[in-house]
């Protein structure tokens, strides 16, 4: 049955040359599997237009930890706010994600010399999420600062009455790839392929504190505050990748397709940490509480995946093929999150408190659904 098909691959490519003025590498005998194209004599031009409509998610991004302990408004004591230290029933709070639209432009060539392919595609998705948690005069909660090395006039805990975050992240791949799709039955065909891969990956996540900690204060003395927390955490790399590419053909030009592939990048990784008190009465003077600075070199790996129905069809005599797809898309992106936090904890042996650094590592995640256009001639 394997010869069989594979009789009829080959047919079908000597039927494409007959009707050429001239013969190339596809009129060959094949011993292997015979290429699913080009689908025209001189080779195909294919341009594919993307619009995709993803979320974005990172581990290690709580900022608040929202506990049910109530810390008055005016002047409270140092054992009302201890209090906080005791963490029942508590939630932590996190940016969250959002839905936004991105695209994707890929240009290909297969050539007729057996069916290889090149690629350059690019993909663009710009995101921003934003939260805001509040307790306002309410003293039946309180919001506990993760990300905050400000130490109060108070002491012993750091805490908000409202947290506002805001987390934005620009990413941006270039693959350069080389490929051959070809026949495995008749109507199952596969496509590995390898190249390089560029990739930008910037990610901005500022803070933004209110009361508790930042309110004024009379015992002791302490005018009020608005805190604001700044981290950029920035990397960029180039690399290798490679992957398989499967479609199972139905019938009348659908077909199921899923492609997978891995990529190691080796890049630099820059991160900024600043966090600024302003006076909230005149002269609203800035004060800076934290500012540091992170440069080193690391590798990453991405995985990429995704899955849907394409539909195909060849018009003007086989010159000219429209491709349609429409499924769902997940990128997995190790290791993102290199932020530190810093937190300021009182004890006994200083009176304003020491600074507790903890590294918030984790992975980075976009996915949603991906509807593609091809046209290829």
């Amino acid at each position: 049955m394997q010869k069989t098909c594979l009789a009829i691959f080959y047919l079908t490519a000597t039927t494409l040359i007959a009707d050429c003025d001239s013969s190339h590498c596809l009129a060959e005998t094949y011993q292997g599997n015979a290429p699913t194209a080009p689908q025209t004599c001189n080779g195909d031009w294919t341009i594919t237009p993307v619009v995709f409509y993803w979320n974005i998610r990172q581990d290690g991004m709580e900022y608040a930890i929202n506990n049910p302990t109530p810390v008055p408004v005016i002047n409270p004591t140092t054992s009302e706010i201890e209090e906080l230290n005791n963490l029942i029933n508590t939630r932590y709070e996190t940016p969250g994600s959002s839905w936004e639209f991105g695209f994707k432009l890929g240009i290909g060539y297969t050539s007729p010399c057996d069916g290889w392919d090149f690629h350059f595609n690019w993909i663009s998705h710009h995101n921003r999420v934003s939260k805001e948690v509040e307790t306002g005069n309410s003293q039946t909660n309180s919001l506990i600062a993760l990300w905050s090395a400000f130490s109060p006039a108070q002491g012993i805990a750091t805490y908000a009455r409202d947290i506002e975050s805001i987390w934005k992240i620009q990413l941006d791949l270039i693959d350069l790839e080389i490929g051959r799709s070809f026949w495995v039955s008749r109507r199952l065909s596969m496509r590995p392929h390898v190249g390089l891969r560029y990739g930008k990956i910037y990610q901005d996540f500022d803070l933004e504190h209110h009361g508790g900690s930042w309110s004024p204060r009379t015992m002791p003395q302490q005018d009020g505050f608005n805190n604001s927390v700044k981290i950029d955490n920035k990397f960029h790399g180039l690399g290798v990748r490679s992957g398989l590419d499967i479609s199972w053909y139905l019938s009348c030009g659908f077909s199921l397709y899923s492609d997978f592939s891995a990529s190691i990048l080796s890049g630099r990784f820059n991160v900024d940490h600043s966090e600024d008190n302003r006076l909230v009465v005149s002269p609203h003077s800035s004060t800076k509480v934290l500012e540091t600075e992170s440069s080193f070199k690391a590798s990453r790996a991405i995985l990429d995946f995704n899955f849907g129905l394409e539909w195909s069809a060849l018009f003007c005599d086989s010159q000219y093929i429209v491709k349609t797809r429409f499924g769902w898309e997940h990128h997995l992106f190790f290791h993102q999150n290199q932020m530190w936090r810093v937190n300021r904890a009182a004890n006994t042996t200083a009176a304003n408190g020491e600074n507790i650094f903890d590294q918030r590592r984790g992975s980075l995640t976009t996915q949603g659904w991906t509807f593609s256009f091809a046209f290829g001639f």
